[in-house]
């Protein structure tokens, strides 16, 4: 099989304790079976006994104990480290003072418990991510950090041959007995390369999936493919749990006046720069997306409104034009976005200087307080709750630590104590009700402007067979099949 990028490849090499499938289901992955205490406190794993490394030894419950307090470990830096914070014991290992997690425990070689400070109900989603899957202990000392270009997992796959930034080749592991049958003999993934090469590319017949991108088809092409009859019903689209966003800072002058905020969620154009239209998006009241469980249909957020938006930045008092600065990661559709948004900003008398800049200069910048007036930046969810969005980019508390991501750097104690008390409500009705309630505050505080929920296309060859799309995770390669 035949792709693009070197990508979303988790899944092809490892099993983490649980997987979603179905759109939001979860089931048994790298665990065979699990239960959970009734506070969602306590949550035990039986591992499946017939589960192997690619080097051929059997995964145990001491393997999950060192990956996650490897995961863990303010030496490995792991990105998603804070999906985990809630087991107990955290903090205490984190700083040096004990040597283990307390609420990670594994009783003999099949039994992994998991035990939590407060309830979570969506804990079951955060060991369906990457960060909850086994490495070999004996492998990552003997290669150190490059254990991260010469991976062990106990996925279907392994990797065969890699050509740093000119393909990835994967082969069948053959030590695999996953939950669900290897489908393919085989992947190779392309890497680099623009959008109009992998569309020639794909449908010349040299590609089986056209491109991993963003959005899936190359906004130039969208109108032609999906009208061809070659190609739409070749393509797979799925309403992704993820929110584009505008993050204003609300530390930095002049967007430290609520009313400026405002002012530019009404200025932005929001239909137009989010292709809504073509359907790449869907409209944005709020952060929480729509699909959510948690979405509050009832909310409403900022119109298109150019008259109003001059008019709230005349109550501001603050004298025409105003001026910042608008950072985008480097990339021609941000950029045409970014412009696009310049020019809105315009018309109602702000002046906004354009900066693009790689992905880690936008992220060590944002993430820094005073460097960046307003990112153009997004959050796909990993959790179908609030709590991955809301409580990961919007709690004014997380300020300081150093994995935070409040780019806006927005602190509203109210805020922060709706979502505190609702990250740790395990009745769902009224932890949807709390999270509800922030989200209005926030909205009504706009340290964003709320540009809209992700759409993701995929377009595939008519011999490619099975669902290669779900809301938590776009691309899923190990459930398809190619037909014979």
């Amino acid at each position: 099989m035949v792709m693009t990028e070197d990508m979303m490849l988790s899944t092809l090499l490892h099993l983490p304790l649980l997987d979603v499938t179905n759109g939001l289901q979860l089931v048994p992955c790298g665990a065979a079976s699990w239960t959970v205490s009734p506070d969602q406190k306590v949550h035990t794993f039986r591992l499946r006994p017939d589960v192997t490394f690619s080097n051929g030894r059997p995964v145990t419950a001491a393997d999950y104990l060192y990956s996650l307090e490897r995961v863990l470990s303010p030496a490995t830096a792991a990105p998603m480290a804070s999906f985990l914070s809630g087991l107990k014991g955290v903090a205490p290992f984190a700083e040096g003072l004990t040597g283990h997690v307390a609420g990670i425990t594994a009783k003999g070689p099949l039994e992994l418990v998991l035990e939590l400070d407060t309830g979570d109900p969506m804990f079951g989603y955060r060991v369906a991510m990457p960060l909850a899957a086994a490495v070999p202990r004996e492998e990552v000392e003997r290669t150190g950090r490059p254990f991260a270009i010469h991976p062990v997992g106990d996925g279907p796959y392994r990797i065969k041959s890699w050509k740093r930034g000119v393909h990835l080749r994967l082969e069948p592991n053959p030590h695999h007995r996953g939950p669900a049958p290897r489908l393919l003999d085989g992947i190779d993934l392309m890497i680099g390369g623009d959008d109009a090469l992998h569309l020639m590319m794909f449908e010349r017949g040299e590609l089986d999936i056209a491109n991993i991108m963003v959005v899936g088809i190359p906004v130039p092409s969208f109108r032609r493919i999906s009208a061809d009859p070659r190609w739409k019903a070749q393509i797979e689209s799925v309403r992704l749990l993820g929110t584009a966003f505008l993050s204003l800072n609300t530390e930095v002058p002049p967007l430290d006046h609520v009313l400026v905020r405002r002012a530019i969620n009404h200025a932005i154009d929001r239909r137009r720069r989010m292709r809504i239209d073509l359907g790449y998006s869907r409209h944005a009241e709020g952060a929480i997306p729509s699909g959510m469980p948690a979405a509050d249909p009832g909310l409403k957020g900022y119109d298109h409104d150019p008259a109003r938006a001059r008019e709230l930045l005349r109550q501001s008092g603050l004298p025409l034009p105003l001026r910042t600065t608008l950072w985008y990661q480097t990339g021609e559709e941000m950029k045409v976005a970014a412009e696009g948004f310049q020019w809105d900003l315009k018309q109602v008398g702000i002046e906004a200087e354009l900066r693009e800049v790689s992905s880690a200069q936008l992220w060590s910048a944002s993430t820094t307080r005073g460097q960046v007036p307003i990112t153009f930046a997004g959050w796909t969810c990993g959790i179908p709750d609030p709590v991955d969005i809301l409580g990961m980019t919007l709690d004014g508390s997380s300020i300081g630590h150093p994995a935070h991501n409040n780019q806006a750097f927005y602190h509203n104690p109210a805020v922060n104590r709706l979502l505190h008390e609702a990250a740790v409500e395990i009745d769902l009705p009224r932890r949807h009700r709390l999270y509800r309630e922030a989200e209005r505050m926030i909205v009504a505080d706009a340290p964003w402007v709320f540009l809209g929920h992700y759409n993701q296309y995929g377009l595939r060859q008519p011999w490619i067979r099975g669902r290669l799309m779900e809301p938590l995770a776009p691309y899923r390669f190990d459930r398809l099949s190619i037909a014979r």
